[in-house]
């Protein structure tokens, strides 16, 4: 197991048992009294719950102790958490932990429990002269998307479409980038929620109604400009 690249082998510990949920819903459906019929929304997801317990060989109380303070040391910011025998990654942050001394004083336990959510590998679809592209989300809920734009040509405006959507309707949101210079990259990014151009801020200069994101299966993206080279990256979240 690996806490941000950090091998916990590096602490003499080991990963020995893995307990995952999935993300919790939230729904703000009611039935009216005297209603004939309910008010029915969308499920709204959180945290998907995890925990993992580690065996840490004991070569005495005092080492013990430090073992486990170096882990728990990687865990006070969110982290990213490579799992053995796992395919896909999980981002989160730790919110509980527990100790535990084994009898025979050789191994103990550490209990660790996140909130987090699961993604697999990052993807990246390009498209370039034209003016749509089918993009496969292999996910299962909806996953924030990285959409680079570098125009060939400068441009007073450039719309697309596919990339962000209202979230209780579902209905498409087109998304409006101005002023765009040519080779200077245009970058909307979905999971840090920044918008860029070069590195610097861009927000004023573009009308979007959230942040990138995609579906799962196929989506389709459109640029209403052929001089765009567009590049579409994420990492497919599942439930």
């Amino acid at each position: 197991m690996k806490i941000n690249e950090w091998d916990i082998c590096e602490a003499d510990a080991k990963q020995w048992n893995v307990i995952m949920g999935y993300h919790s819903v939230d729904n703000e459906s009611e039935w009216a009294r005297g209603s004939p019929i309910p008010i029915l929304f969308q499920n709204e997801i959180g945290f998907k719950p995890m925990k993992i317990t580690l065996l840490i060989k004991a070569d005495g109380r005092q080492d013990i102790l430090e073992r486990c303070s170096e882990i728990l040391s990687h865990l006070l910011a969110p982290a990213e958490l490579t799992l053995d025998g796992f395919e896909h990654k999980f981002c989160g942050i730790l919110k509980k932990h527990s100790h535990s001394e084994n009898a025979m004083r050789r191994w103990h336990t550490l209990t660790l429990e996140f909130d987090c959510y699961e993604y697999g590998p990052q993807v990246e679809q390009t498209f370039s002269g034209t003016t749509s592209i089918i993009v496969s989300n292999s996910g299962n809920i909806v996953t924030p998307a990285v959409i680079v734009i570098t125009p060939q040509i400068g441009a007073a405006s450039v719309e697309l479409t596919g990339i962000c959507r209202d979230p209780n309707t579902g209905e498409d949101l087109p998304v409006t980038v101005r002023e765009l210079t040519a080779g200077k990259k245009v970058i909307l990014d979905g999971e840090a929620g920044l918008f860029t151009e070069d590195g610097k801020l861009k927000a004023s200069d573009i009308d979007i109604w959230g942040v990138p994101v995609l579906l799962p299966g196929n989506n389709k993206i459109a640029v209403n400009n052929n001089r765009m080279d567009i590049a579409v990256q994420f990492r497919p979240r599942f439930m």
